[in-house]
């Protein structure tokens, strides 16, 4: 090697070294604290309705998320022929409180298509199919969303889509993976600190498959990334916040030699989170969902059949996750059940919904506490 060459690695290696102490000085200096509030109590008696009952028109409708904003929230889904096909687009359906205080959904209609966000991505890329959509945060119209430019699912990558007044301004993806940014997906809800900075529980599915949490700095740019399965084929984390630092994440079992839910929890505001474990719950590689109620405990819709995803179940655990107690099974008919999604609105109420028919249409209830704990009580 020559001097000048050398004298240029020397620099390279320098800088590299410089910015790796840069970023884990800026590392420090993120807070570790979630942003932590106990849930809304309400005094209404007990109640359970059925608010949408979606079929599409054709192909599949499939996973749903929920956008929550002040006074309404969204739903939004991925349709088209066939999972990860090039007529994708994600639906949505905009629910509104009517004069007698039920949810009434509008009409549904195209949110995203692969087409538009094309157009906006920076830098430019194709897209060739679209999938599991979540909300960029509470309030926000903007969205972490799936994309997929090659291959299949396990190719993807998110994108943050920056959405202004049902306009697409911005997209671009997030820098996840040395592999072309590539192979990580995103599923479950955002986790929101104090500082207003926030992670995303997101998973990597090439391979050895496993749940990454990924904390974002205030300009949503990666900033720490942390398997939170490591050891086991464990993905799509739903991370159920108990206080300040402390939080549970629910797992789907990718595991084909066993049938049972995984967890694992954190104390340090997710810096780490301990070995996974099985707990005594089935788990047909299902994702579940979950969320904290206001009476201390952890509310979760599961597929409660080792084997097959045809049935729906909640169930409530008062000890963080630990052990839990079935309430009610909602669904027990043909066709699979799959990818729940439930979160409390800001009524206090709780809304839960899931794909129906072997991902063929979209259904959601609400109810509230009173029926949470009636149905515990039982």
């Amino acid at each position: 090697m020559s001097p000048a060459k050398r004298v240029q690695l020397l620099a390279a290696i320098s800088v590299s070294v410089a910015l790796s102490c840069v970023a884990w000085l800026q590392a420090d200096e993120l807070s570790w604290v979630f942003a932590f509030e106990e849930p809304t109590a309400t005094q209404e008696p007990a109640f359970f309705e059925t608010i949408l009952d979606y079929k599409a028109p054709s192909g599949v409708a499939h996973a749903v998320s929920a956008s929550l904003f002040e006074g309404r929230f969204d739903l939004h889904w991925f349709e088209g022929t066939r999972e990860s096909h090039e007529d994708v687009v994600i639906k949505r359906a905009q629910f509104e409180l009517d004069a007698g205080q039920s949810w009434v959904p509008g009409p549904v209609d195209t949110f995203l298509s692969r087409h538009d966000m094309a157009k906006l991505s920076q830098p430019h890329q194709a897209i060739w199919s679209l999938g599991n959509t979540i909300q960029l945060r509470p309030g926000s119209t903007s969205q972490l969303t799936t994309i997929v430019s090659v291959g299949g699912w396990a190719a993807a990558a998110i994108a943050k889509v920056d959405i202004e007044q049902n306009t697409i301004k911005k997209v671009r993806k997030l820098r996840l993976s040395p592999m072309f940014n590539r192979s990580h997906l995103v599923r479950n809800e955002v986790v929101e600190y104090e500082d207003g900075t926030l992670a995303i529980p997101a998973y990597f599915e090439l391979g050895n498959s496993f749940g990454v949490f990924v904390r974002l700095d205030d300009a949503y740019q990666v900033h720490d990334k942390s398997r939170m399965s490591e050891g086991r084929v464990a993905i799509q984390p739903d991370v159920v916040v108990t206080g300040p630092q402390s939080a549970v994440a629910l797992m789907r079992n990718f595991d084909k030699t066993s049938n049972q839910l995984v967890a694992t929890w954190t104390e340090d505001g997710g810096q780490s989170w301990s070995p996974v474990e099985f707990l005594d719950l089935p788990n047909p590689n299902a994702p579940v969902a979950a969320v904290l109620t206001h009476r201390n405990g952890i509310l979760m819709a599961y597929n409660d059949d080792p084997h097959h995803g045809h049935t729906l179940s909640l169930g409530l655990s008062k000890d963080e996750g630990r052990t839990w107690t079935a309430i009610a099974q909602l669904e027990n008919g043909e066709g699979n059940v799959r990818y729940p999604e439930i979160r409390q609105l800001q009524n206090g109420q709780y809304m839960l919904a899931y794909s129906v028919g072997s991902k063929t249409g979209i259904r959601a209830h609400v109810f509230n506490e009173a029926w949470i704990e009636e149905q515990y009580g039982r």
